[in-house]
């Protein structure tokens, strides 16, 4: 991802919706064969899969999609951790079916992509994000018991998917949401203690495979850039615009991560093809013009991302070609 300047900017993206793939199909996607059409007809040289695997506890969705989590969870007291089985312990519920039957399917010129996500993110929902942080001072062991059953869980997930791909996979990915627009949810030093031991372990997995490591999150990261290059990240996704200048990333860690992604998804959403467009070129000039640079969006291509330019972003950057 750092190898030099390719002959024109490589896509990547991690979520794209349903209907955004079937708009591109012009059908229902039903099988995996479907899944694999759409990737090529798209214009990836990879296929992005994941573990079919629900660890949420609690609906923590209302009726405009917000986030109920911030207050009370359903996880209070190592009493509440050890008065059930949890989703993340029933590990013969994750499905893997799929990914086997891709590997057999997939071209020789494509690699997979193999994501998994969320250990802390799915441990502040279970506890409330508020329960959360007062429990890093009254119970750490509850927060260190969590960290060790989702840690193992989603790392698990991880050999098991190498198990079952092996050399067809071309990167691993992690993905956990750990800053907004102004910085981090919680102090730096609590992802030091609870969470990046895992992070490192999964990244290890991937040099093992030596393949890239790519590490997903929203927000303003200055503060752990530092702890990602540490890790063993080699990529940042998704480069969020209105939390970093992405000019500024590029000059103060660009030799170090590949940059993927920073295309507004508000434009995408809501602006015209040309000027998607518009925004993608200047892309590859200011971040891609010593390679080390992927074009995507700024989060994920949603529901309500425009088909049309969902397109006019992928054909840009695959008929781009230095003048």
């Amino acid at each position: 991802m750092l190898e030099g300047k390719p002959d024109r900017p490589p896509v990547c993206d991690f979520g794209i919706a349903l209907e955004i793939k079937e708009w591109v199909l012009g059908r229902e996607l039903r099988t995996v064969e479907d899944e694999l059409e759409f990737w090529i007809n798209a214009g990836y040289d990879y296929v992005h899969l994941r573990p079919r695997y629900d660890f949420n506890v609690v609906d923590i969705r209302d009726k405009t999609g917000s986030s109920l989590a911030e207050g009370v969870g359903v996880i209070q007291t190592m009493e509440d951790l050890h008065s059930q089985t949890w989703p993340w312990q029933k590990t013969d519920d994750v499905g893997y079916d799929h990914i086997k039957e891709m590997c057999k399917i997939h071209p020789q010129e494509m690699k997979l992509i193999i994501s998994t996500a969320d250990i802390f993110t799915h441990i502040w929902e279970a506890m409330g994000f508020m329960h959360f942080c007062e429990c890093l001072y009254t119970c750490p062991e509850l927060i260190e018991a969590l960290f060790l059953q989702l840690g193992e869980a989603v790392y698990t997930m991880n050999l098991r998917c190498v198990e079952e791909a092996g050399d067809k996979i071309g990167a691993l990915w992690y993905t956990d949401d750990l800053a907004f627009n102004t910085g981090t949810f919680v102090h730096p030093d609590v992802y030091r203690k609870y969470l990046f031991p895992w992070v490192r372990k999964i990244a290890q997995l991937a040099q093992q495979l030596d393949v890239p490591f790519l590490y997903h999150t929203d927000g303003n990261l200055w503060e752990l850039f530092e702890d990602f290059a540490e890790i063993g990240v080699n990529a940042i996704h998704p480069l969020e615009p209105k939390s970093m200048d992405p000019v500024e990333v590029k000059k103060k860690w660009g030799d170090t991560f590949c940059l993927i992604g920073n295309i507004d998804v508000d434009l995408l959403s809501r602006g015209e093809p040309e000027e998607v467009e518009a925004m993608v070129l200047d892309r590859i000039e200011k971040l891609g013009y010593d390679g080390g640079y992927c074009v995507g969006s700024s989060n994920t291509i949603a529901p309500y991302v425009k088909p049309e330019n969902f397109k006019a972003m992928i054909e840009t950057a695959f008929y781009y070609r230095e003048a």
